[in-house]
């Protein structure tokens, strides 16, 4: 059995998909010809761009989050490296698949192994995105894993992954290899799963419930701040710009680290009331939101004439809470079920005989 789950990680998914949401909605509103009245937010013009900071989030949450998990498991590297393709692979090719059906899309080979692979290990120098364009953070998490399946095998080690996330992210900032999947793994953005991986043995050792208020406090103000006027370091939001390795370290100065300190605020937090549990069921969800959203934006552009004219803002809560709602459902209906009969595994052509099934087993077995 794994280690225990933890509630405020999983509020923090949903805070991060959430995030996401705001921003694909937000920059949906000015490609599509929706019956919007007004700008979104337009005092405050960094909003939209803030929500690609749900991706790091998630990245940082991936960091704590396989410390843990290395930490109180077992099995070897690439058990492990197989375990998380079973829990991310199958259902995003699945949702993939969706993708491709409503954007009214060809199924091409690259397509098809760009999903079952996660990371373009068939991409030279230059970077072919996913059909379901999201999935190209889940090649940033596999090369994570990959770190990760490096420290099991030469030992369960929190500090042995961080000191390797570290040195894959200091070194992203001075080389920029011409292997794409050499890129994403050598690349500032693994600074963002150190974080985590810090955050983690800090918990550990319980630091971040003595100095949870201020880590909470100078978190939210550098976000807040980062917001307002950014943090001295220009941002690129670009999926492409953090594949080349050109935004990372902008990124996790302006929204890895304030995001870390926020983790840290909160990992401690204790509660059992119904809006906890509401918010822990949506972080269940959150895999599913982050990848169903964009299928769920082409319908809604697909049916543009007859929504009713609302205001930007409106609009992009309603996309929040619709792909929030309907994230949810995938997740309980198609997520769940498919995660569970991939752990059970195929089923034999051919039942045991009646005499073999009533052996007991040996208690060396």
């Amino acid at each position: 059995m794994g280690p225990a789950r933890i509630a405020p990680i999983q509020w923090l998914r949903a805070i991060a998909a959430t995030l996401v949401l705001m921003m694909h909605g937000g920059e949906w509103i000015a490609r599509t010809p929706l019956p919007i009245r007004a700008d979104f937010v337009p005092s405050v013009p960094n909003l939209v761009t803030f929500g690609a900071s749900g991706v790091d989030l998630f990245f940082v949450i991936s960091g704590f989050v396989m410390a843990h998990t290395v930490s109180g498991g077992d099995g070897g590297s690439w058990q492990f490296l197989a375990s998380r393709w079973r829990r991310i692979g199958p259902f995003f090719v699945l949702m993939t698949m969706i993708f491709l059906v409503v954007a009214d899309e060809p199924f091409t080979t690259r397509s098809l192994l760009t999903a079952l692979t996660i990371v373009p290990v068939f991409d030279g120098t230059h970077y072919h995105a996913p059909a379901l364009i999201v999935g190209w953070t889940l090649a940033f998490e596999f090369s994570f894993y990959a770190l990760v399946a490096i420290t099991i095998r030469f030992g369960r080690s929190a500090g042995t992954i961080l000191l390797l996330t570290l040195t894959a992210g200091v070194a992203g900032t001075q080389f920029h290899p011409d292997w794409v999947p050499l890129k994403i793994l050598i690349n500032p953005l693994q600074l963002e799963f150190a974080l985590g991986v810090l955050v983690w043995m800090m918990w550990r050792s319980g630091w971040t419930r003595k100095l949870a208020a201020p880590f909470l406090v100078m978190g939210i103000a550098l976000l807040a701040i980062g917001i307002a006027m950014s943090l001295g370091l220009s941002v690129n939001a670009f999926f492409t710009a953090a594949v080349d390795g050109t935004a990372g370290l902008a990124r996790t100065w302006s929204w890895g680290l304030p995001w870390a300190m926020v983790v840290a605020g909160i990992i401690d937090t204790r509660s059992e009331s119904r809006i906890a549990r509401v918010i822990a069921k949506l972080g269940d969800a959150s895999y599913a939101t982050y990848l169903i959203h964009p299928s769920l934006l082409i319908m809604l552009a697909a049916i543009a004439a007859a929504l009713p004219a609302i205001g930007a803002v409106g609009y992009v809560l309603s996309i929040i809470v619709i792909s929030s709602g309907i994230g949810l459902a995938v997740h309980m209906v198609i997520e769940k079920p498919l995660l569970a009969s991939i752990r059970k595994g195929p089923r034999p052509l051919w039942p045991r005989s009646a005499a073999r099934r009533h052996i007991p087993a040996s208690p060396n077995a």
